[in-house]
């Protein structure tokens, strides 16, 4: 993977401090008291409702690569948070996010979800009324019973988006500001630079609805303390037994994980060392997005709950180029096999979905949190900081 120039420097106090914890556990993480977690933050509802209307009503949304709609003149739709979204794009080429809802009668204009679609128009299956890829209402039919009707004021309800970085942020809340991007993310929005993720390509997206709070499956991504071990069989040979080190960046987290070639770096000058080939780099972005970069690609992940034991699950795998033969496209194929069909859902995602089944079992109390796994506080401080 190619870095862009002016970003190479920022991970390397990161692989300083991921050697130091090599040598013997130095972090402050290490000296954290152990802390507990209260099970009812992943199954009351009351505290869902809050969670959904002040983090994901609120707070900018990545919903995905820009990708995701390669084409002019195409159109997406997918339930985000239990609202009715579509993504389009223009056939001069500008993404829209609107709200997949017809402004007569709130008929969902198109009903099939979460595959791009070549649209010359949007048209509502339940009166016809049709609207055009940039949300204006183009007709309705007969048009004379609708005497005070202005088309111009009836055009889609717009959802405040940008694409930034080549993905595609929204705010679920029509009536909110225009997002800015840049500033939410603050100093990450600097990393994701560096690491060129605008400069990726949309290889495969598979999206799944699991039975796990959604707090849980943020979680699972936070530490490595299970990584060597619920992962045995797949990743797990590749990782150092749970050394990382961690940063709090406002309300999101970044962390370098030790891979088994972290070692490697010793004798290497610092502009050589890699967070993709010595180390595994996670960005978790506010409230449930996760970038996580792999040795030659980098999956996003995108968390949506719509219950308090329903989360859909959005991992899109991110290539540096766009496959160009058979053999790069079989690669990519085994790679994209191993990470979402034998990691993320044949071991993380359904032991999330274990874990929910025995939150309201009294089984236990609290929930231990240990020095390997001070993420999890880190990110537990930032929500209670956003839901006041």
């Amino acid at each position: 993977m190619t870095m862009t120039d002016t970003a190479a420097p920022y991970w390397q106090p990161l692989f300083q401090r991921l050697l130091g914890e090599m040598d013997g556990r130095t972090s402050p993480d290490w000296q954290a008291d152990e802390t507990g977690l209260d099970p009812t933050l992943y199954i009351d509802p009351t505290r869902f409702a809050r969670e959904r209307e002040r983090l994901f009503r609120l707070m900018p949304l990545c919903l995905g690569p820009v990708d995701q709609l390669r084409e002019p003149g195409s159109a997406m739709a997918r339930e985000i948070c239990g609202v009715p979204v579509l993504i389009t794009r223009t056939r001069e080429g500008h993404v829209k996010v609107f709200l997949n809802v017809c402004r007569h009668r709130g008929a969902r204009l198109v009903v099939d979800e979460g595959e791009p679609c070549r649209r010359q128009s949007l048209v509502c299956p339940y009166h016809g009324w049709t609207y055009r890829l940039d949300g204006s209402l183009a007709g309705l039919p007969r048009a004379e019973a609708f005497p005070t009707v202005d088309k111009h004021m009836l055009g889609l309800r717009q959802l405040p988006s940008e694409v930034r970085h080549g993905m595609i942020w929204a705010v679920l809340d029509p009536a909110a500001p225009a997002p800015d991007i840049a500033a939410f993310l603050g100093p990450l929005d600097r990393d994701l630079d560096a690491i060129d993720l605008g400069g990726h390509r949309l290889y495969r997206q598979h999206a799944i609805k699991r039975a796990a709070n959604w707090k849980l499956i943020v979680e699972a991504f936070l530490e490595i303390y299970h990584l060597t071990r619920l992962h045995a069989g797949t990743i797990g040979p590749f990782f150092a037994d749970a050394v990382s080190v961690s940063d709090a960046v406002g309300p999101h987290i970044r962390f370098l994980a030790a891979r088994e070639r972290t070692a490697e770096i010793r004798e290497l000058p610092p502009e050589r060392w890699s967070p993709q080939h010595h180390g595994t780099l996670v960005h978790f972005v506010m409230p449930s997005s996760l970038f996580i970069y792999h040795p030659d690609y980098i999956s996003h992940l995108g968390l949506f709950p719509s219950a308090p034991d329903e989360t859909l699950f959005v991992h899109s795998m991110l290539t540096p180029d766009v496959p160009e033969d058979d053999k790069a496209a079989a690669h990519w194929a085994r790679s994209f096999e191993l990470i979402d069909g034998g990691v993320f859902n044949s071991e993380d995602l359904p032991t999330c979905e274990q874990i929910q089944r025995g939150m309201g079992s009294g089984a236990n109390e609290r929930l231990i949190v240990g020095r390997l796994e001070q993420n999890l506080r880190r990110f537990h401080v930032s929500l209670d900081a956003a839901l006041g």
